[in-house]
C-alpha cells in the first residue's frame, strides 16, 4: 500500500529485460510481442526502436513499422548496425539503391561484420539477389498493439510550402547520382512536404538557439539568485526543445530522401538520367546568371547602388536593376583590396577526411554550401560562407559552434589570397 506503483514498474523493467534476453538468445518470435508492448509505452526510446525494428525483420515482417523504428534508431545513432538492418529492409523489398546506400553507411568492426555476414549481403545486393523471406501475414494481428499506424499522405493544400523555401537554393542529396537544389525538384508530394517540415524545424531551432543565447547572457549579468534559477530553467527547456527539433529534422530529412529515392527506383534509370540532365542545365544557367550579376555589380558606381530614386508621390523606389544584384556589397573599380571572411570547418592532409567530419559534412551540406580548396601544402580546406562584414562571419561561426562544429574559426582572404585575420582587422574597422 505504501508503494502502489512498484508492481507496475517492476513488471515494465522485467518485460524489458526479458525481451532483451530473448533478443540476445535470438528468440525473436518470443521477443516481438514484448517489444511491441514496450514501444507503445516509450515510442521515443531509440534503443527500444532498434530492438523492435530488428525483431520485426527477424520475424520476416518487412512493414513500414520496421523501417520507421530503425530510422528512429539511426537518427539517434543507436547503435551503429541499425544502418545494416535498414539495408536489410530495403534489400528484402528489392529497393537496391537504398539498400546499397545503407550498407555503405554501416561502419562496423571486422568482427561485427563477420557476425552479421555483411560481405555476403552486400555482394548479393550488388548482384540484385534477394535472399530474404517476406511474411506479411495478417497485419491486423501482427501490429494490433503497435503505435506504428499508417500515416496519411501529406497534402500541400493543407500544408503549404513556406514562401522562403520556394525561392531557396540548397543541396539535398537523394542518392549517389542525384542532388536537389530546389523544392520544385521533388517528384513525390509526400517527400516535398517532409522536406518542408525539416526546413521549418530548422528555422524554429535557429530562433530557439538565438533566444537561448540571450537567456545565457542575461544569466551571466544578473546577481539575483531567484532570477538566475528561473533563467536556468528556461535555458534547459530551450535546449530540450532544440534537441527535439534537430531530431525531428533529421527524421524528416531521412524520410524525404527515402520516399524520393523510391520514386526514382520505380521511374527507372532513363527517366532519372533525363532529370539529372535537366538539373545540370539549370545549374549552368544559374551559374551564368550569377556571374553576369557579379560583373554588372563591379561596374556600377557605389553611389548608384546605395541611393534610391523617388517616385512622383515621394516614395522611395529601388531601381529594377538593383533588385537583381546579389546580396553583397557593390565594389567600385578603384577599391582593389577586397577582403572576404569565411568560416573554416576542417583541414585535412591529402584530403583524408575523418569519419566524424564526414558525418558533420553530411549534416551541414543539407542547408549550407560548403566550399573546398587545396592549399600549397596539399591540405584540403573546407569553409562555409563569403562575407565582407566581419560581424556576419563571426555570427555564422558562433552558430556553427552551437550546432556542434567545435573547431570552427574565421579565415580571411584579401584579393583571393589567404591572410591572417588579425592583419585585415587592423586595416579596417569591424562592421
Amino acid at each position: 500500500m505504501l508503494f502502489p506503483y512498484r508492481t507496475t514498474a517492476q513488471e515494465i523493467v522485467g518485460n524489458e529485460k526479458l525481451a532483451i534476453d530473448y533478443f540476445n538468445e535470438k528468440k525473436y518470435e518470443k521477443a516481438l510481442p514484448l517489444f511491441t508492448e514496450l514501444i507503445n509505452k516509450s515510442p521515443d526510446n531509440p534503443m527500444l526502436n532498434y530492438y523492435y525494428g530488428v525483431t520485426l525483420l527477424k520475424n520476416h515482417h518487412y512493414e513500414t513499422a520496421a523501417k520507421e523504428a530503425l530510422l528512429n534508431a539511426v537518427v539517434d545513432k543507436t547503435p551503429a548496425n541499425a544502418n545494416f538492418y535498414l539495408a536489410n529492409y530495403f534489400h528484402a523489398l528489392g529497393n537496391w539503391t537504398e539498400a546499397l546506400d545503407f550498407y555503405k553507411r554501416y561502419k562496423g568492426s571486422k568482427q561485427e561484420r563477420r557476425e552479421l555476414e555483411y560481405d555476403k549481403y552486400l555482394d548479393l545486393c550488388l548482384k540484385q539477389i534477394n535472399p530474404f523471406k517476406i511474411d506479411k501475414g495478417d497485419t491486423k494481428t501482427i501490429f494490433v498493439d503497435t503505435i506504428k499506424v499508417p500515416t496519411p499522405q501529406p497534402d500541400e493544400k493543407i500544408f503549404p510550402i513556406p514562401d522562403s523555401l520556394k525561392t531557396e537554393w540548397f543541396n539535398f542529396q537523394i542518392n549517389s547520382q542525384l542532388t536537389y537544389h530546389s523544392i520544385t525538384d521533388f517528384r513525390s508530394e509526400a517527400a516535398k512536404i517532409l522536406f518542408a517540415k525539416a526546413w521549418i524545424a530548422t528555422g524554429k531551432n535557429d530562433s530557439i538557439v538565438s533566444n537561448t543565447d540571450i537567456l545565457r547572457k542575461a544569466h551571466e549579468e544578473t546577481n539575483s539568485v531567484t532570477t538566475r534559477l528561473a533563467l536556468v530553467q528556461r535555458i534547459v527547456e530551450a535546449e530540450q526543445q532544440s534537441y527535439q527539433l534537430l531530431r525531428d529534422r533529421e527524421k524528416y530529412f531521412e524520410q524525404a530522401r527515402i520516399k524520393e529515392a523510391a520514386y526514382w527506383e520505380k521511374a527507372g534509370a532513363d527517366k532519372m538520367a533525363g532529370f539529372i540532365t535537366e538539373i545540370t542545365e539549370r545549374e549552368r544557367v544559374r551559374g551564368e546568371r550569377l556571374l553576369n550579376e557579379k560583373k554588372k555589380a563591379e561596374i556600377i558606381p557605389v553611389e548608384a547602388a546605395v541611393m534610391p530614386s523617388s517616385s512622383p508621390n515621394g516614395t522611395s523606389v529601388e531601381p529594377d536593376s538593383l533588385k537583381q544584384l546579389p546580396l553583397s556589397p557593390v565594389i567600385s573599380p578603384e577599391h582593389k583590396d577586397v577582403i572576404v571572411f569565411k568560416v573554416q570547418i576542417g583541414s585535412f592532409k591529402n584530403g583524408k577526411l575523418t569519419p566524424a567530419f564526414k558525418t558533420r559534412y553530411a549534416m551541414l551540406s543539407k542547408f549550407r554550401k560548403i566550399d573546398k580548396y587545396t592549399d600549397e601544402k596539399r591540405n584540403e580546406i573546407y569553409t562555409i560562407g563569403n562575407f565582407t562584414a566581419y560581424k556576419d562571419a563571426s555570427t555564422l561561426k558562433n552558430q556553427l559552434i552551437i550546432e556542434g562544429v567545435k573547431g570552427a574559426f574565421l579565415a580571411a582572404f584579401k584579393n583571393g589570397e589567404r591572410v591572417p585575420v588579425s592583419s585585415v582587422v587592423k586595416e579596417a574597422p569591424l562592421k
